[in-house]
């Protein structure tokens, strides 16, 4: 049963079926959901005067939770605004050498095996292994610095960069979900490996600006077996990792490539890292397309890849990478502009964020580091999120920014 009520009386527990208007001129990514925090209140409260619920058990138990008593509100807590010269409330230099040398390690490793690949000779993947399990140790303890760094692109190696960031966010995506250890590690190895046919592409059709040809989308969407064949020869990789390098480009719809497969079929390991893919290769600069957002990034999966990947499971990559992803720009309620540098599942709306330009639209440095979570509401108003923003309407070069403050 559906009843509207307004926000006011809206508590944790109660799930969210409408709006008092349309879903895509709210912030909220999903369409329908439950309420798990005080952040998703507020933010309810801020954006509309009454929503529809659905009246399920446990939300009914939170209306009577609600009802029976609530709590006086905390006192506001003292919010230091930290600059460079001053301690930084996410360690975030401190914890960048570990994870500065995990993707060095990587990345290192990547190029050389595809690199083996393109002159023909015999791989050795002890070394991916040993990679991927730093990568795993490096997500489980510094999370937010593993993700930071997965946003530098690096010209001239399009496909070697794609590889290990499409590792690292499946690292995390896995993570989330509470794959264990085990998995993780052969999650990570399949990401770090599924485009290693691509090497046999030629960079003419790779780079290719205009529309393929029929015999070049056929020879592009041959890489999975090719890279799946190539990795056969070693003896060394488990069939989990092989399965995603050959199954990351099939759909649950049955419409995903080389092997038709749908449904149930399709093993989770290639359905995550063919989210990931997805997302990394629209928020990268393409020789067909420009970068998107990765909040647009994000809104495409959820309105178009529900067939392909299943709506759970999108719900789940979003909920990982939250509404405001580290890396991305945001604008600020006084027009400056932030990077997301770090966040945890209880502050997603209230992130760690770098001011990159002030509110006069002056570039900043060094720059200043706000723990929105912990601000005064006289603070937030002025701080607080406003929405995301893309770094190409104010010509902010983001990846050049986070390898300065990561000294890279």
């Amino acid at each position: 049963m559906r009843r509207t009520v307004k926000t006011e009386e809206l508590a944790i527990g109660m799930y969210v079926a409408e709006l008092d208007k349309p879903w895509e001129q709210s912030s909220f990514l999903f369409q329908g959901f439950e309420i798990e925090n005080d952040e998703d209140l507020a933010k309810l409260k801020e954006e509309c005067r009454f929503v529809v619920i659905e009246e399920t058990e446990a939300s009914k138990a939170a209306v009577a939770k609600a009802a029976a008593a609530r709590p006086a509100a905390p006192a506001t807590p003292i919010t230091t605004i930290t600059s460079r010269s001053g301690p930084e409330p996410t360690g975030l230099k401190r914890e960048m050498k570990e994870v500065i040398q995990a993707q060095t390690v990587a990345r290192t490793n990547i190029t050389r095996v595809m690199e083996d690949v393109r002159m023909g000779k015999s791989l050795d993947t002890k070394d991916t292994k040993a990679a991927v399990t730093q990568m795993v140790s490096a997500i489980t303890v510094n999370p937010n610095s593993m993700l930071w760094l997965s946003n530098l692109r690096q010209k001239h190696e399009r496909t070697a960069g794609h590889c290990l960031n499409v590792a690292i966010l499946s690292i995390a995506f896995g993570k989330h979900i509470g794959l264990s250890d085990v998995d993780l590690n052969l999650l990570g190895q399949g990401a770090m490996l599924h485009d290693i046919g691509q090497v046999r592409i030629p960079p003419a059709v790779l780079d290719k600006p205009g529309p393929l040809t029929e015999e070049e989308r056929q020879l592009v969407r041959k890489h999975p077996v090719d890279g799946e064949a190539v990795l056969k020869l070693t003896r060394q990789l488990p069939d989990k990792v092989l399965e995603i390098v050959r199954s990351h480009h099939e759909r649950l719809d049955g419409k995903g490539y080389p092997d038709g497969l749908a449904g149930d079929a399709v093993p989770l390991g290639a359905k995550i890292v063919g989210i990931v893919d997805t997302y990394d290769s629209l928020t990268s600069d393409s020789p067909y397309r420009p970068a998107s957002t990765a909040a647009d990034a994000l809104r495409v999966l959820r309105t178009e890849g529900a067939d392909a990947y299943g709506k759970d499971l999108i719900q789940e990559f979003i909920r990982c990478l939250g509404i405001y992803p580290i890396g991305s720009l945001v604008e600020c309620n006084n027009g400056a502009l932030a990077v997301v540098v770090s966040s945890t599942q209880a502050s997603r709306l209230k992130p760690v964020i770098m001011v990159v330009r002030d509110e006069r639209g002056k570039d900043t440095k060094p720059r200043m580091l706000l723990s929105l979570a912990t601000m005064s509401d006289d603070l937030m108003s002025r701080w607080g999120i406003k929405g995301n923003a893309d770094p190409r309407k104010y010509n902010l070069n983001l990846p050049g920014i986070i390898a300065d403050e990561a000294g890279v």
